[in-house]
């Protein structure tokens, strides 16, 4: 099965991520074997930095990739941090969206307050953005299903790590994962990969299990159709 992952910090150089272009590159040949074809490089944002240079050294690092494998595409994009300003950094181009879309990868302190958590988000959506929640099993507050279900019904999108799905069955943060996957509330599932020695795309475990466990056509959408509607900027499915 073909995949299309939305959020990497593939690029080198930049964040916690890749320290440099030949990391880069084993980190791109690890997710192509394992069925990568697309992947948005989402490095942190920083305010400091902005998004200066970044479309740039994405283009570079697509180049590196399709001269090696001539099906595989890299895209810029942010892993953004909500702060109150950030709606306004997404319109001046300070903040990337995922590949220029209006979909905006965006992550909250583990221990946000749902309140503060819901606020961000519907602000990001009154600026007509469409929110992607960064590693949604982080976060606390949306154990609780009536809160998860709220953010939902106000077209904010569900991101999940791989990673997430591949401990023992024992664990309750595993079993959350693999029941909110199965119950159909998870639009995304990305690697959040970062280096070869730390959070690296090893996908043999979560496929397996989800190949197993979900069908088809709801893995499809989650690996790829939804992925793509990103990229297209069209309403996910």
């Amino acid at each position: 099965m073909e995949l299309i992952d939305i959020h990497a910090h593939i690029l080198p150089g930049v964040d916690d991520g890749s320290r440099g272009m030949e990391e880069s590159e084993t980190m791109l040949s690890m997710a192509y074997r394992q069925g990568i074809r697309r992947i948005i490089a989402t490095p942190h944002y920083s305010r400091r930095r902005g998004s200066g240079g970044l479309a740039e050294l994405a283009d570079r690092l697509n180049a590196r990739a399709q001269a090696i494998y001539g099906d595989f595409e890299i895209l810029p994009g942010h892993e953004t941090y909500y702060y109150e300003g950030l709606a306004e950094a997404l319109k001046s181009g300070q903040a990337l969206t995922l590949a220029g879309s209006r979909y905006v990868l965006v992550e909250f302190d583990p221990g946000v307050s749902y309140r503060q958590l819901y606020q961000g988000v519907r602000k990001l959506i009154m600026a007509r953005y469409v929110p992607v929640l960064a590693h949604v099993e982080r976060y606390l507050c949306l154990r609780d299903e009536s809160n998860f279900r709220e953010l939902v019904q106000c077209d904010c999108r569900m991101q999940m790590n791989y990673d997430s799905l591949a401990g023992p069955f024992w664990d309750p943060g595993v079993r959350w994962c693999r029941k909110k996957v199965e119950g159909g509330c998870i639009h995304l599932l990305a690697t959040d990969m970062h280096r070869v020695d730390y959070r690296k795309p090893d996908l043999e475990k979560p496929m397996a299990w989800l190949q197993k466990h979900v069908g088809e056509r709801r893995l499809r959408a989650m690996v790829w159709d939804n992925p793509l509607a990103i990229m297209k900027n069209e309403r996910m499915g």
